[in-house]
């Protein structure tokens, strides 16, 4: 039986509300079409995207952190509030195989309805309604979820589960805060649809001090770091966006620089980033890597940019090139660090560390020290050697080989995995942080421009999951103590559940 316009509308805003729902439940179906402005396919607009991590937490708006959970249904118990449950089933298939709520309907059942539990928010907090949906439902005017006064048209028309947020601010003014909740599901002539919903969250959120510098790609984010430098730059660096070796070793010598490291295409510079060329006014270019990396076209193309020269720092190889980046600095450096140049994950948290001292980042062979690796350790004679990472990335025996280079110690930075190792790399700052930043440990650009501004700035790059910020980079956070967090790319590199815990530590 469908409900009435007005109940639709407020759903279960008063308990008086809910007890009609369960005396016109036994009455007869209803085969009333929607009206025509609730058939269209498109779904409420919604505050925040959800895109990974579906079966945790949802997250807040970005720039803003989850401040309580007021709600959490994943229906392990069953259909909550059995009484008032109108079609809507349990079954096996929920988010990693967990329990979610069905509805199936037809011209046979044309309606469904669900009640969950009350919630209570204080009147006004931002508040947000979260759940997860998959479906066979082609117009989302078909499948609504209701809060007391706020209607929203929800999209179930894929097969896989898809995480919804929506701001349901306006319902805490309804019952002084207090907010019911229930998901209709009505068939569309001739049709049979089913509908899942799993981990309906309610939630309210703060501000947080946190923010995002994404681009479209990696080379507009390469170029939204950049404009964090202010114009008439002495150096701009440039490095190749397709491959990380060249610029590994590159972003330390950048953040000694106070310089900017801006990601091209081998035969072409991008247009957001000829834009930050033109608005750095660079004094000279700098181009990371030989020409299999950046050809000469850039080269030449890159003279439109500066009064001044544009040159290489380039080898034969990787090694060749961190060689070649490593004799721009002095001769009896501290401190030297070590990196794997076959894997980026432990260089690019390190080639934050080793810029902010001023510190060369040379790359080797995970079994064995290339002759330009150690040509370059040779004239550094630093005093001690630090290994990024470990003993798969930097074999044992490289580290026996480094102490031939050094009268001081060779010592390792190392976790059990990538996230670990930078966050023990983030360890060796001081506490009190202006801000740290975050990026992917799943891939290179975003991190590698990031790196430098980082250095830069003596702040850490922290490496964190898609859609998790791992246990030990919280821990690392929480002893950096900064006063904000910077997440480096767009969404689908980190997603904004990441944004959202990060904001829970910072500020």
């Amino acid at each position: 039986m469908a409900l009435t316009t007005r109940a639709r509308r407020r759903g279960v805003a008063t308990l008086a509300t809910v007890a009609l729902a369960a005396t016109i439940a036994a009455g007869s179906g209803s085969t009333a079409p929607l009206p025509a402005s609730e058939t269209a396919p498109t779904e409420t607009n919604q505050a925040v995207q959800w895109t990974g991590g579906l079966d945790g937490q949802a997250p807040c708006p970005e720039g803003r952190s989850r401040s309580a959970s007021l709600l959490t249904e994943s229906f392990t118990a069953g259909i909550p509030n059995g009484d008032f449950n109108n079609g809507w089933y349990r079954v096996h298939t929920g988010i990693g195989n967990s329990a979610a709520a069905r509805s199936q309907v037809s011209s046979g059942d044309s309606e469904d309805w669900m009640f969950l539990d009350w919630a209570t928010a204080p009147v006004g907090a931002q508040t947000m309604l979260a759940f997860t949906s998959r479906g066979n439902v082609s117009s989302s005017g078909y499948s609504r979820a209701d809060v007391n006064s706020v209607s929203l048209q929800t999209a179930a028309n894929t097969s896989s589960w898809d995480g919804k947020v929506f701001n349901i601010t306006a319902a805490t003014d309804d019952e002084g805060g207090r907010l019911g909740t229930w998901f209709q599901h009505r068939a569309q002539p001739g049709k049979s649809q089913w509908w899942d919903v799993d981990n309906v969250q309610i939630y309210t959120c703060r501000a947080a001090a946190v923010s995002r510098i994404k681009g479209t790609d990696r080379y507009d984010t390469s170029a939204a770091i950049a404009a964090q430098y202010p114009a008439g730059q002495d150096v701009v660096y440039l490095a190749s966006g397709n491959g990380f070796a060249d610029a590994l070793a590159g972003a330390a010598l950048a953040a000694k620089e106070d310089a900017p490291v801006l990601l091209v295409r081998h035969e072409s510079i991008p247009s957001s980033v000829a834009a930050q060329l033109d608005r750095l006014n660079p004094g000279r270019i700098v181009i990371f890597g030989g020409t299999g990396a950046v050809s000469n076209t850039v080269r030449d193309a890159a003279r439109a940019y500066t009064s001044g020269e544009v040159t290489r720092l380039a080898g034969a190889s990787r090694y060749e090139t961190s060689a070649a980046i490593a004799d721009t600095y002095p001769t009896g450096i501290s401190t030297l660090y070590v990196a794997s140049g076959v894997s980026y994950p432990d260089a690019l948290s390190g080639g934050a560390s080793a810029g902010r001292n001023g510190r060369p980042l040379l790359l080797t062979n995970s079994d064995h020290l290339p002759i330009a690796t150690r040509e370059a350790l040779e004239r550094l004679d630093g005093g001690r050697i630090v290994i990024l990472g470990g003993s798969g990335a930097v074999s044992n025996s490289v580290q026996q080989d480094l102490r031939a280079y050094t009268t001081g110690s060779v010592t390792r930075i190392a976790g059990a995995n990538r996230y670990e190792t930078s966050a023990l790399i983030a360890d060796t700052f001081p506490s009190n942080r202006s801000r740290v930043f975050v990026a992917t440990g799943l891939d290179f650009p975003d991190a590698l421009s990031g790196s430098a501004l980082a250095g830069r700035e003596a702040n850490p790059v922290l490496l964190t999951q898609p859609s998790r910020l791992p246990a030990s980079v919280g821990n690392a956070i929480d002893a950096l103590n900064p006063d904000s967090g910077v997440v480096l790319g767009g969404y689908t590199s980190v997603n904004s559940i990441v944004l959202d815990q990060l904001g829970r530590r910072v500020g």
